[in-house]
């Protein structure tokens, strides 16, 4: 290019420290920055993203976190998608302390999270709610999320009520579940078959049955998956005739029993504890 009187400008320097980066070679990503400054072409934050984004692929959070540092040093080259970064990056590695102290210095830069920021750290602190104890954040993201009018679809929601209900709060996730129709989001088939399980786990049989009609109902028809759990949840609570009737419905509905509903039933029909007619209806194509 220079050969021909063209030279590369911050934009064509990007692209390619940018695609370094997501190709795993930081190191020569770093080096491409170093030529940039020596042309003087000074490094704007797309780059400076780039670079702690390729060091977050690699799991190299230290020097992610040096890339920010630097940026912070600059004055105003951070930005929202610096912090997502960043976050995103902790909460792969579970480190949820430090990515919760990027989101709360955001406002301190002037900066407001975004839906992407929330969900990032939603999904990673309710995935480690069970050993960290850390709900009530989740909860006070959810809440700060609704606060700034940001998006809370159904995604979100079912994270909250998978974690509450992980936690054993059924009381509660019941409630972030009724909440919903109030607020017009549409539960998925994802949402209520997170729901009729916890029914199932908890014993409220006929709370998940109800659950299941009302899918049909809303027009969410249930999938072989929320088949497979409210069939072992009513097998397992020696209700064999009314898994007989959703077994039935299931086929009818063009779904076949996968191999952990198969392996439920046969262990039973062995101990003679459900009806030997489910055999025929297994059989069916």
């Amino acid at each position: 290019m220079a050969s021909q009187g063209i030279f590369p400008d911050v934009i064509t320097f990007n692209i390619l420290v940018d695609a370094l980066c997501k190709d795993g070679r930081v190191g020569q990503a770093e080096s491409v920055v170093q030529i940039m400054i020596q042309r003087g072409i000074e490094p704007n934050t797309i780059t400076y993203n780039s670079l702690m984004d390729g060091h977050c692929l690699q799991g190299e959070m230290d020097k992610a976190k040096q890339v920010f540092d630097l940026m912070v040093s600059k004055g105003f080259m951070v930005d929202v998608q610096s912090c997502n970064i960043l976050i995103n990056g902790y909460c792969k590695q579970k480190k949820i302390s430090k990515a919760y102290k990027i989101l709360k210095e955001m406002p301190l830069r002037g900066l407001v999270p975004n839906t992407v920021t929330y969900n990032t750290l939603i999904d990673v602190i309710l995935d480690a709610l069970c050993s960290n104890q850390q709900l009530s954040k989740a909860i006070e993201l959810l809440r700060e999320m609704k606060d700034k009018k940001l998006e809370l679809n159904i995604v979100v929601y079912t994270i909250i009520i998978e974690g509450l209900c992980k936690a054993g709060k059924l009381d509660f996730a019941v409630e972030v579940f009724s909440y919903l129709s109030s607020n017009r989001v549409q539960p998925n088939v994802r949402s209520y078959t997170v729901m009729i399980h916890a029914f199932c786990k908890g014993g409220l049989l006929s709370e998940a049955e109800k659950l299941l009609r009302e899918m049909g109902e809303k027009g969410c028809p249930p999938d072989g998956c929320t088949y497979d759990i409210i069939i072992r949840g009513l097998l397992n609570n020696n209700n064999a005739s009314r898994a007989m009737r959703l077994i039935q419905e299931m086929v009818e509905s063009r779904f076949s029993a996968d191999a952990s509903t198969m392996e439920l039933i046969f262990g039973l029909l062995c101990k003679d504890v459900v009806d030997p007619a489910l055999l025929p209806l297994l059989k069916r194509p």
